[in-house]
């Protein structure tokens, strides 16, 4: 039975890893810091340790060989280097580098593999500290082959989400609570399901075309923000007011959209034809089905508002 680590494991995209790769029989091990509680079954062990402490990481890895890894928690080079020190790689068949579109530099077309990366104001440390990651595996592979891939999600939502997004346009809709959003008439954006993300990542194990890619990962269906808002209160099945928010008004408020939207107010589009060049999966969950799924989900939990993180939310909502 062939033996996986996933780094990462008890929440959203970790977690839809874990019982992917359980439910196609595969020995799997997971790492995490063990704050968050463990409700899965079917897992070989829970490694317990911080990544960031590599003797910690020696002491629970060093020992073990894997065949692949699924690295879902790193976010820099260091994280990677650290780990990859830290574990026996005589046999590895696949490490899986989730990275984000965020590497990017700013572009109002559509991004394929091959476009520039670099620093990008929108998405700060978190954008440039992956793609020194990326770097460094590809460096690896062109030096030793090591069996690297690498994967560049847009906005990753479904069931499980961590992040307050989805349920933030749930809530606020429930609550007939207006709904301020961006109005700038120029940001168009794209979103995957998280079943599509973890489908098309274990599809690449097996896939010998994938060693030393990367792969941007998106549904290539597009909208602006007033569009997704209708689409997201059709799911809701109930309405509440959406205040377009120009610029003219954030300028007079002196106010970011993230202060007051879960999203950010950028065009963030990606071309996905390697993936079919490349005979990987390609997205199938369109945004109502995906919404749907999210929302079901959603109803079962007891997410409390988090509208505090969007620090000018009411102010916004007031000014109109």
């Amino acid at each position: 039975m062939e033996k996986v680590l996933v780094m990462g494991g008890t929440e959203f995209v970790g977690l839809a890893i874990l019982k992917g790769l359980i439910s196609k029989g595969y020995q799997v091990d997971f790492l995490t810091r063990g704050i968050k509680e463990v409700t899965i079954q079917g897992y070989n062990k829970h490694h317990i340790c911080d990544r960031q402490n590599e003797n910690e990481l020696k002491k629970c890895l060093s020992e073990i060989q894997y065949d692949y890894i699924f690295d879902i928690s790193a976010y820099s080079r260091k994280d990677v280097e650290s780990l990859l020190r830290s574990v026996k790689l005589s046999q590895i068949k696949r490490y899986c580098f989730l990275s984000s579109g965020a590497v990017y530099i700013p572009s109002e077309k559509h991004l394929d593999e091959n476009s520039e990366r670099g620093k990008n104001a929108n998405w700060g440390n978190y954008g440039l500290e992956k793609k020194e990651a990326e770097d460094y595996l590809f460096e690896l592979n062109k030096k030793f082959n090591f069996p690297v891939v690498i994967f560049r999600p847009s906005y990753i939502y479904g069931e499980g989400n961590n992040l307050y997004r989805e349920s933030y346009f749930f809530q606020r809709i429930l609550n007939k609570q207006p709904l301020p959003v961006p109005n700038t008439g120029k940001s168009k954006t794209q979103f995957i399901h998280i079943n599509d993300v973890v489908g098309i990542i274990l599809d690449s194990i097996t896939n010998d075309k994938t060693i030393g890619e990367a792969y941007n990962l998106t549904h290539p269906r597009e909208f602006d923000w007033i569009e997704f808002v209708e689409i997201v209160q059709r799911v809701v099945s109930k309405r509440t007011k959406i205040l377009g928010i120009s610029q003219e008004d954030m300028e007079e408020l002196d106010v970011l959209p993230r202060k007051f939207f879960p999203f950010r107010d950028i065009t963030y589009l990606m071309n996905i034809n390697k993936l079919k060049e490349h005979n990987l999966l390609q997205p199938c969950i369109d945004i109502e089905e995906g919404l749907q799924l999210s929302f079901e989900w959603f109803l079962k939990q007891n997410i409390k508002e988090q509208f505090h993180l969007m620090k000018d939310l009411e102010r916004v909502s007031n000014y109109c």
